[in-house]
């Protein structure tokens, strides 16, 4: 179903259960269902993936394979399918990329038990969500983020 409040931008509630809203693809890609990304910083309502400690993530991308420069539905809040770069286990922090983390790839996410000190607090801010299932090796794995 797709709304709108008014004196915004229209938004759709996705079949997984989450709240979507259009967006740039400006990721210098064809767009690619799972990935986090970033608000962009020269086009206005466009999304870049995300980048190895910029804790800024405002969504995970919906569409697979949207030109780069199209509008494509990026998941705001509520369950999505994020794309991570290794196993998942079902009810573990979801985040983006600190330096000492290994792995990184632009637009992926991790999947963690719950950080420990010194690294709790640094952690907490790249936090997208938490899993809300398991999968072995790199792909899709549902997730409730929380972006609000």
């Amino acid at each position: 179903m797709i709304g709108s409040i008014k004196g915004s931008w229209p938004f759709w509630a996705t079949p997984e259960g989450g709240l979507a809203r259009q967006v740039i693809n400006k990721t210098g890609a064809a767009s690619v269902k799972g990935n986090i990304v970033r608000p962009h910083n020269t086009v206005a309502n466009g999304v870049k993936l995300t980048a190895q400690n910029i804790p800024d993530v405002i969504g995970v991308i919906y569409n697979d394979g949207v030109p780069d420069g199209s509008l494509v539905w990026m998941v705001f809040t509520g369950a999505a399918e994020v794309y991570f770069i290794t196993d998942v286990v079902m009810d573990n922090l979801a985040r983006g990329f600190l330096t000492a983390d290994a792995g990184f790839a632009a637009g992926q996410a991790m999947s963690e038990a719950f950080p420990t000190s010194p690294f709790s607090d640094d952690k907490h801010f790249y936090e997208i969500g938490h899993t809300i299932e398991s999968r072995t090796g790199a792909g899709l794995a549902k997730t409730n983020i929380h972006f609000l």
